[in-house]
This record gives C-alpha cells, structure tokens and sequence, in this order.
C-alpha cells in the first residue's frame, strides 16, 4: 500500500493479464472527512490486502469507474455487505448477479458531497467512465482514461502500449479513443475536468504521474479539445 497523500490517499498494485498480456491494475483508496474509506476500481481481494486497509479504516463504499473493471467485484461485494456499492453506467446491465446501491452519473452522491469532484467521460458508442478529483490532494483519479505504460518490460505488454498510443506518453488508450463519434460530449467533459484542482494524477493502469497533472491531462486530449471546424 502506497501512500500517496498523509492520511488521505494510498493506492495498491496487483498484476493482471488481459487476453494474456500483462497490463498491471491499481486500486485507490480514499480516506473521507468520516475517517471511512473509498475504495476506486477494487482490485483481487487477498488476505494481505485486507489486513493493510482495516488498518486504515472501514470500507465505507466502493466504485467502479467504468463496465470494465468489475472483475473482482464479487469478492468485496461477499466480504464488505455493509458498504456501498456503485456502478458506473452499463455495469448494472453487465452484472446482473451483483445487487448496486446506487448509480454512479456526473452528479455526485451524498456520501462523499463536497469533498470529491465526479463527470463522465461522454461522448464515445462504447462506454462512459466516470472520473473523480480529491482536492485536497490535488489528485485526478481515472480508470482507463489515461494509461502509461512506459514501465512495461514484457514484449507484449509493450506492443500494446505502442498500439493503443500509451506507451512514451500518457494517453487515452486507442481502441477506446476511436469509439468517440460524439467529439462536442467528449470536449464538453474534459473542459469540465480542466477547472478542477488537480496537479497529480493516479491512473488504474501504468506510472502514476506525480507533477503537472493538468499539462499531462491536456496535451493527452489535444486532439478532442480543439473545436471541430465546420466545412461548406
């Protein structure tokens, strides 16, 4: 468990392979101002792991960012039946074996009001992910938005990266950036996600980026941001 803010923000990596490639997962935790934890994109819920978060607290609620990553999901939802469960939009479709307390959406619940920022990424045919920011720590939280995998090692892994365009920066990953057919959605959103406070950012996949969040974040979506000229 890293600590990546005082009291306030760990994360925690766990390997994993996709269709046998290895791309890595990070689950965030957050500390609320109830001394009650968030937990963002669960990871494999092991012994170790929940030995480390019972020392920082109890699981309060738990968030899915986006239809992808709900693996694990069934593990938490069997050990943690007294926190609170929401699923970004799609997922309650997807896993209908799971019971959610509530649907994730740009409109921020009342367990964590005033003290994270939540949008939806909007704008793509495939799926919507919902993104968060702790102004306190000045930190972005994403799921698959943004990936960096310049640390990867296996052949694989990097042939992935240098596909899907994530690779020597961070960058939306490819095979998702090219679902977006609704580009005015898309800009809307992350316009919105560039007037929060955030400096740092903590990517579910890949480096974390621990400086100049925003530049990172900006340059990444330059090729959404800039408004579509209309032709005659």
């Amino acid at each position: 468990m890293i600590e990546w803010a005082t009291d306030r923000l760990w994360y925690y990596d766990m390997p994993l392979n996709v269709s046998g490639i290895p791309v890595g997962a990070r689950m965030t935790v957050i500390r609320l101002n109830n001394k009650k934890l968030l937990i963002h994109s669960p990871i494999q819920l092991t012994t170790k792991l929940q030995l480390a978060l019972s020392r920082l607290g109890q699981i309060h609620a738990i968030v899915t960012p986006n239809i992808n990553h709900h693996l694990f999901l069934s593990e938490w939802w069997l050990a943690y039946p007294d926190a609170y469960f929401f699923a970004p939009p799609g997922l309650q479709q997807k896993r209908s074996d799971l019971i959610f307390d509530d649907a994730l959406s740009a409109t921020t619940p009342a367990l964590w009001r005033n003290q994270l920022l939540q949008t939806l990424i909007r704008g793509s045919d495939k799926m919507e992910e919902v993104v968060f920011c702790d102004p306190q720590s000045h930190t972005l939280i994403v799921g698959d938005t943004l990936a960096w995998m310049k640390d990867c090692t296996n052949p694989l892994s990097i042939g992935l990266a240098l596909l899907n365009g994530c690779y020597q920066q961070p960058a939306m990953p490819l095979y998702w950036r090219l679902s977006f057919h609704d580009k005015t959605r898309l800009r809307q959103s992350l316009q919105e996600i560039l007037t929060w406070p955030f400096d740092r950012i903590i990517l579910a996949h890949g480096r974390v980026i621990p400086e100049n969040g925003k530049q990172y974040f900006a340059d990444a979506f330059a090729w959404a941001l800039k408004p579509t000229t209309a032709t005659h």
